[in-house]
């Protein structure tokens, strides 16, 4: 039996074994100051989860300083109001509470999970790090210090090199075009006023959505949450990317890098979440390249001819673009026929669709593994979170399976189309690739 054919059936198999289990019960309270807040009371374990978003990740960063907001997130917890770096710590140590700060293009996030018994700790905690950021000079100089480690190991990571590029050539001047993470050169440029400034700017309350898990009452929760996030100003400034649609290109870009291998990146403009091709586009992506070794182009590119070590595509809504890419890793002398077999199947997908045991393969799986991302609290604010994000209803858990199922053939056929109806995609090559072809049959570069 071929090894798509095994896994999938494997997969079938084990995907059909989960029950169908009722989303859990949302709860939305509004606290005393008028915050609003999606919980899941669940009292069988006492432990409190919660996670919050702003609105404001590193597109929101200032040009030249690049990597701001993710230096921010990584000092939130190294010191705060009255507490050193090293005492907020022990505070945390003492109170068995994790916390963590993070951002990504769009969002800036906060976790917390703490011991019911050490809630109301564990909540002024996080109003310190929120409010009341130190910043202090030894945190702020070991951060940075970390930040160049990183950086120069970038510069020797293909991987980070050509997702780095291909974000450029796709965003140009927008700030989706430059580097989330700082360098050398950004670092120079980000000093505690930078810090504190974005900080100002961006925690408040009109951009914050929050989902909360766990041991606590209703009330209570929304005392904790007014203790945590009440004293933030009422309105965030801080600055937020235009729309942008990705840029295409009618030639491979290639930079040359001494590597036995290639890495090869490829994208065209996708289909924004909010699109009502969104579930299709999900079920095409998960036949297509978005399920690992079930997917179809593992199986041609992979397991049929060997011309790739890996090959996958997916899809990434970002809240000022939409984007569908993919990407495949193969012997720099392979890159050639890979990319141009890809291209191919590409082509065939837009022109034929899928398979009915394709899309049956692929909803039965989608449908039977999303019980497995609500496998614990903490998932599960995550998952209040991203529903609100995205302006989805309360029951969008329930009714996925639904949403899914009602994929037709048609409504694949027709994202097929809107996506990779088309031989323009901007691609970039890291590497020393052979037989590297523009899409009308001349050498790229």
């Amino acid at each position: 039996m071929p090894m798509r054919k095994f896994v999938i059936a494997v997969l079938l198999l084990v995907c059909a074994a989960l029950p169908a289990v009722a989303g859990p019960k949302i709860e939305r309270i509004k606290t005393p100051l008028g915050i609003e807040v999606w919980f899941v009371r669940e009292p069988s374990i006492p432990i409190v989860s919660l996670q919050a978003t702003w609105r404001g990740g590193s597109s929101s960063d200032p040009a030249g300083q690049e990597g701001l907001a993710q230096l921010v997130t990584g000092l939130l917890n190294e010191g705060a109001g009255d507490l050193s770096a090293d005492d907020f710590q022990i505070a945390l140590q003492d109170g068995a509470i994790d916390m963590g700060f993070g951002a990504d293009r769009d969002y800036t996030t906060a976790t917390l999970r703490t011991l019911t018994r050490n809630r109301a700790r564990a909540f002024e905690l996080l109003k310190l790090a929120l409010t009341a950021p130190r910043f202090d000079d030894e945190p702020v100089q070991r951060v940075k210090a970390q930040a160049r480690v990183a950086y120069e190991r970038s510069r020797a990571s293909p991987n980070a090199l050509v997702g780095e590029r291909f974000a450029q050539l796709a965003y140009g001047d927008h700030p989706y075009g430059r580097r989330s993470s700082a360098s050398t050169e950004s670092l120079e440029r980000i000093d505690r006023a930078a810090l504190a400034g974005f900080t100002r700017s961006l925690f408040a309350r009109s951009n914050l959505v929050i989902g909360a898990v766990g041991d606590v009452a209703p009330d209570d929760l929304a005392r904790l949450v007014d203790t945590s996030f009440g004293a933030l100003p009422a309105q965030a400034t801080v600055a937020l990317p235009a729309q942008v649609t990705p840029k295409t290109a009618a030639q491979p870009v290639v930079i040359p890098f001494p590597n036995p291998q290639s890495i090869v990146l490829f994208g065209a403009p996708g289909i924004a979440r909010e699109d009502p091709d969104w579930y299709a586009a999900t079920v095409l992506n998960q036949v297509l390249g978005g399920g690992g070794m079930t997917s179809r182009l593992f199986e041609e590119v992979r397991e049929k001819r060997g011309l790739v070590y890996s090959v996958g595509t997916q899809l990434t809504p970002y809240k000022a673009a939409a984007l569908v890419s993919g990407s495949l890793a193969t012997a720099n002398a392979q890159v050639g026929d890979a990319l141009k077999l890809v291209r191919a199947e590409l082509a065939r997908v837009a022109k034929e669709g899928v398979t009915d045991g394709e899309m049956a393969s692929a909803k039965s799986y989608m449908t039977g593994s999303f019980p497995l991302r609500l496998t614990s609290n903490a998932a599960i604010a995550g998952m209040l979170v991203a529903i609100q994000n995205t302006g989805l209803p309360p029951d969008y858990i329930d009714a996925y399976p639904g949403l899914i199922n009602a994929v037709t053939q048609d409504d694949i056929l027709r994202v097929a189309q809107r996506l990779f109806a088309r031989d323009d995609y901007l691609v970039v090559v890291v590497g020393q690739p052979a037989g590297l072809e523009t899409p009308g049959g001349k050498q790229g570069g």
